[in-house]
């Protein structure tokens, strides 16, 4: 289980909460994607190797669960492994300890490798993939797509800004999670804490298009749920997620 797990001690930094004093969720997954960073640069395939090619990782869906944000001062350990791959797709999983060694946090992501140029998905060949060491898969994963709005209770418009594209390009995915908890209200935000994650990205946003943020609350006697989608200006989805809270 062990073998191939990359491992980033880190404490957290005033900038990387909330208001309320706790990693926020947002960070939380920047945090793990900057471990999967560190990995690819310790096994001698960085990000900036991949770019130089016309190349580089997209996340496609991420599957979080979480047992306890971690709070300003915290001492962590992010993890992160390989897991398996096929022709289109890679998996890799995450995992956010405490100094007792607890897992906090964990998550499960799907990542495609997209040219650069044609900004469509390219087949992983295995120079790129080898020295993660994930085990081979002839079948692609069917991980559950987020549940779909049935109607709009809040909704939020954003405009793509130069500071929301990374080196692939495009709308780093983090900034899709704080557009979409953004439209929450603070006192929901302020009382609530996220357990569960699910979010999927269908297309990418540029720099200059505008969004529209949309929201559904479903409330149950024993959960809290909040349906979440992104639209583009023209109506196309650009993505989705759906987030259960304590």
């Amino acid at each position: 289980m062990t073998e191939n797990i990359y491992r980033l001690p880190h404490q957290i930094v005033y900038y990387e909460t909330d208001p309320t004093g706790k990693l926020s969720l947002g960070k939380l997954v920047d945090l793990m994607m900057l471990a999967s960073y560190a990995q690819g640069k310790a096994v001698g395939m960085p990000e900036e190797k991949l770019n130089a090619q016309g190349q580089g990782w997209v996340i496609t869906q991420h599957l979080l669960s979480v047992t306890r944000l971690p709070r300003r001062d915290e001492k962590v350990v992010i993890e992160t492994k390989a897991t398996a791959y096929n022709r289109y797709f890679c998996y890799r999983d995450f995992w956010l300890r405490d100094e007792q060694g607890e897992v906090l946090a964990k998550m499960h992501t799907a990542f495609v490798l997209l040219d650069l140029k044609t900004r469509k998905i390219t087949r992983i060949t295995s120079d790129v993939i080898a020295p993660f060491g994930p085990e081979p898969l002839r079948s692609i994963e069917r991980l559950a797509s987020p549940k779909r709005l049935a109607k709009v209770e809040l909704a939020k418009d954003y405009r793509v800004r130069y500071f929301d594209i990374d080196s692939n390009h495009h709308v780093n995915n983090v900034h899709y999670i704080e557009w979409m908890l953004d439209v929450l209200d603070k006192d929901f935000l302020m009382e609530h804490e996220p357990v569960a994650l699910n979010i999927k990205y269908e297309h990418e946003l540029n720099y200059g298009q505008t969004c529209t943020s949309k929201v559904e609350l479903l409330r149950s006697k024993d959960e809290l749920t909040t349906l979440h989608e992104i639209y583009m200006a023209d109506g196309t989805l650009s993505c989705s997620a759906q987030v259960t809270w304590r």
